[in-house]
């Protein structure tokens, strides 16, 4: 089952999140760490609500076993640009025994229709490039890529 979270729920997302941030930890260390406790996971995503972020959960015997977290962005009309609202998706996490059962494809699924009926014609995301899982999702959802985000480290 699918629903929208709270923060009653945060403490069943930080481990969702640690996941998720130890995978990406793993692959750019010289960027992420791994060491945030749950207090401190419980902290960001609270903030994160705060600050209007939406997070959908997927729960199987009232447990969350995957989240999606995404906002809605307006970019005003500029002298370059025309005035767009887009959902914003910035990470989507399934449990590692819960994969491979299609909740992330209806996770974004519920995203792009929660997001299109708030006014969004178009829908963003990122992904890293050692996460052929998140790629392999997001074009099967229709994302293409459109820019290129280069990085040099030194």
């Amino acid at each position: 089952m699918i629903d929208t979270c709270t923060s009653r729920d945060l403490p069943q997302l930080a481990p969702l999140l640690r996941g998720l941030n130890a995978l990406h930890a793993a692959h750019v260390p010289t960027r992420f760490h791994a060491e945030a406790g749950d207090e401190a996971l419980c902290a960001h995503l609270g903030a994160e609500l705060e600050r209007g972020a939406r997070v959908l959960g997927y729960r199987a015997g009232g447990v969350l076993r995957g989240y999606l977290l995404w906002r809605m962005r307006d970019v005003p009309a500029s002298a370059l640009e025309h005035r767009r609202s887009l959902g914003v998706l910035e990470h989507v996490f399934v449990a590692p025994t819960w994969r491979r059962r299609g909740i992330a494809r209806r996770l974004v699924a519920r995203f792009e229709t929660m997001a299109r009926a708030e006014g969004a014609r178009e829908w963003v995301v990122t992904w890293h490039v050692f996460n052929a899982a998140s790629e392999a999702l997001m074009r099967g959802a229709g994302a293409d890529p459109a820019v290129v985000m280069a990085v040099r480290r030194f």
